[in-house]
């Protein structure tokens, strides 16, 4: 082999080494600075965009959405911090990261609790998950949360009886959706449209936090209807609906 085609070799195995230092030593940078989530970076209110941060990864965009999903889950849960900024990188935080790897099924339910609800926009939270759908074109589960944000923070039960039969045509999905999609469209009365769709969440799989809160919003949907009805049969089924919240009535 002569002396020139070894020097390009050698130049090139340089060149591989040199940018194999480059990402690692970049990830370590990032990772060291998403460890400190309540810095500059959330002080100042800045996120990098999902375009930014690809350049930054070099490739590893799982990677990074990962490492973002860490600061937001430290971020999410300072409710301390929250109560001053009201949440307001939740759907920066979001959007990167489902921006960095779109087929990150759990950062889209936390649009709909954390941007929806805390955050209060539950209009940011719909143009995320809409974003997740076109992603996810075979997943019933977007969907539905779809319809959840738009029935429980955007109060539009239209538009989410028409997310629930989107979802309702996967055979994977809950038999239950098709007919929640009717009650909402019908003429009963919201609260009940509304227990019946926060015990749906109370009895699924759903992080602690999430059923949590159905049980905390269902304990005061329960108390509504026992204090407002004269039905004794009504108040009756109240009460053991409260019984079986681990909720007790004076």
């Amino acid at each position: 082999m002569s002396s020139s085609r070894l020097s390009c070799l050698a130049l090139l195995l340089l060149a591989l080494l040199g940018s194999m230092w480059a990402r690692e030593r970049s990830l370590s940078c990032l990772a060291s600075s998403l460890k400190t989530t309540d810095s500059a970076l959330e002080s100042s209110g800045l996120l990098p965009s999902a375009r930014h941060a690809r350049l930054l990864g070099l490739g590893y965009d799982q990677l990074m959405a990962d490492l973002y999903w860490l600061a937001f889950v430290g971020y999410e849960g300072d409710t301390l911090s929250r109560g001053k900024d009201n949440y307001a990188l939740c759907a920066p935080y979001l959007e990167l990261i489902t921006g960095l790897d779109p087929h990150f099924i759990q950062a889209y339910w936390f649009c709909a609790f954390s941007v929806g609800a805390d955050q209060k926009r539950p209009d940011l939270a719909d143009k995320i998950i809409k974003a997740g759908i076109e992603a996810n074109p075979d997943n019933w589960y977007l969907p539905y949360i779809a319809g959840l944000n738009a029935y429980l923070y955007g109060h539009d039960e239209t538009k989410a009886a028409k997310y629930y039969r989107l979802a309702a045509r996967f055979p994977e999905a809950p038999h239950w959706l098709a007919g929640q999609a009717n009650i909402l469209e019908s003429r009963i009365p919201s609260i009940i449209k509304e227990i019946r769709t926060w015990d749906g969440i109370y009895r699924s799989n759903e992080p602690e936090k999430v059923r949590n809160r159905a049980r905390e919003q269902l304990v005061k949907l329960w108390l509504k209807v026992f204090n407002s009805t004269k039905s004794k049969e009504i108040k009756a089924r109240a009460r053991q609906a409260l019984i079986d919240l681990d909720y007790e009535l004076n």
